[in-house]
């Protein structure tokens, strides 16, 4: 059966008081698009409102489990238990295979103190939907309530084990412990918790209900800022005896290079604890996009040669590097203002982190290019010690180049539109794709005037020619990227004042 609802009849279904309504024909809606006026009433926990609109679907759409369903949900969270049975009852009749109507009835049964239909109803479900994680749940929940911890215990040990990937294990495992008094116990929970799922709120904010049991205030305001700004920032969480984030007076450049190591380390820890493959993920990234270059420009378009494969991917690793390390950079002082205004620390702070963050994720793409070139047939000479200075060179005009877009973004903010094109204009003019020798000589003063161009080209001086780089070259990308290090320093402390305020603008 189709419903019809004009825009006036809907506006008169949400105002009225009665449970039924005869359904008119001016429009025609879907059957989620006519849920969707029953969900907005659960979401505003309009509990009798919704109760109502469910009843109203239930005539049009008997044959969809939510209006049975979620109709005792509605009725249960006010109180009228009773009610929701008989509901439940016919949902697990007319819907033998969704576990919605063994779950939600064992809950109601539950509520009004029938433990032998919570029992009946939960073995059932059991039997029926072993792969639902909400029906081991429930189980948990309900021998939790009846005071069989063990048995809770054991059901909750089932869901996490079977179904890892699914938060609700978690969550009821650290919630297990806060029912019970153990704040340490749920402080480590919810610690896990956190690592596995991040992104979700209860993690930092039920976490900081424990901290603040146990009395440590300072802990549970952090991770409740967490939860508000984003939990990329948070330092240090689970060791006590931390230096506090809020000095009394500016910190020395010691602490402030130890302050950007750790939150760089425990960003890459984060990250990748976010993906399944974790680590993996960082070389199996850059090498899905090499093998794309390579396969449009060696084999497609047979550009190249003999060789050509070593030659693509010593440029590519190290302009790689280059590229994802100032797009990250470019707006960090933009996504750092939630910290930035509650904690008095330089703005620098947030681009270098990332420059020093990139630089961890780039190590093993290194050590795959080296481990590359060794089995191409190219093995290590005495010119791969040049190697050390030529990535600090590249290191350093990143923090150049890093440092000053996260600094003039904030104040015309349409430039975080240009990064990308930018860089893949330099892409295509640091011959990353091309020799030296296929540019006029006329020209290689200017090609090489660019920096990154001149580093790829003392990249494959060493690891390709078996030679040392052009010291000269270097010394220039050296002296300018210093002047440069140097215009950044003194920018930032000039503008340290603005940027609290700009960002929020």
């Amino acid at each position: 059966m189709t419903v019809f609802l004009s825009e006036k009849q809907s506006e008169r279904l949400s105002m009225t008081n009665d449970s039924f309504f005869q359904i008119g024909h001016d429009s025609l809606l879907k059957p989620e698009e006519a849920f969707q006026w029953a969900w907005d009433a659960m979401a505003a926990r309009r509990w009798d409102l919704a109760a109502r609109r469910w009843a109203t679907l239930r005539v049009a759409y008997p044959d969809y489990p939510p209006v049975w369903i979620q109709a005792a949900v509605a009725l249960g969270q006010q109180g009228y238990h009773q009610e929701a049975l008989p509901l439940l009852e016919e949902a697990r009749r007319r819907f033998p295979n969704h576990p919605g109507g063994w779950v939600e009835g064992a809950r109601a049964a539950l509520a009004v103190k029938d433990d032998e239909q919570v029992g009946t109803l939960l073995s059932d479900a059991r039997v029926r939907f072993p792969d639902e994680a909400q029906v081991w749940l429930c189980s948990s929940d309900s021998a939790w309530a009846l005071g069989d911890i063990g048995t809770a215990l054991e059901y909750n040990q089932y869901v996490r084990t079977h179904f890892p990937d699914k938060p609700g294990g978690h969550i009821q495992y650290a919630e297990q412990a806060m029912k019970t008094g153990d704040w340490e116990t749920a402080r480590e929970r919810w610690a896990e918790v956190r690592a596995r799922f991040p992104s979700l709120p209860a993690g930092y904010r039920r976490a900081a209900e424990a901290e603040e049991k146990i009395g440590r205030s300072r802990e549970a305001r952090r991770l409740r800022l967490a939860e508000k700004h984003g939990a990329e920032w948070l330092l240090e969480l689970e060791i006590e005896d931390t230096r506090p984030i809020l000095p009394p007076r500016r910190r020395n450049w010691r602490n402030f290079v130890d302050l950007i190591w750790t939150k760089a380390r425990l960003n890459l820890k984060s990250e990748a604890n976010r993906n399944h493959l974790r680590y993996v993920w960082w070389i199996l990234d850059p090498l899905l996009y090499m093998a794309v270059f390579y396969v449009v420009f060696g084999l497609l378009l047979h550009r190249g040669g003999e060789g050509f494969v070593a030659y693509l991917l010593t440029g590519l690793v190290p302009f790689q590097w280059f590229a994802k390390t100032v797009q990250h950079a470019s707006n960090t002082i933009i996504e750092g203002r939630g910290l930035m205004n509650q904690v008095r620390i330089s703005p620098l702070f947030f681009p270098l982190v990332a420059v020093v963050q990139n630089a961890g994720k780039q190590t093993l793409v290194f050590l795959m290019l080296v481990l590359f070139l060794i089995i191409y047939g190219l093995p290590p000479t005495i010119h791969w010690f040049a190697l050390a200075p030529v990535i600090l060179l590249q290191f350093l005009l990143m923090t150049v180049v890093g440092c000053a877009l996260a600094m003039l973004i904030p104040f015309a903010r349409d430039l975080i539109n240009l990064v990308p094109t930018g860089l893949q204009f330099l892409l295509f003019a640091s011959g990353v794709f091309y020799t030296l020798d296929t540019i006029p000589e006329h020209w290689h003063d200017l090609f090489l005037s660019n920096p990154m161009a001149s580093l790829l080209y003392q990249y494959r001086l060493i690891l390709l020619d078996g030679r040392w780089p052009d010291w000269t070259q270097m010394g220039w990308v050296a002296s300018g990227s210093a002047l440069g290090v140097l215009l950044v320093i003194l920018a930032y402390r000039r503008l340290e004042g603005l940027f609290p305020r700009v960002v929020v603008e």
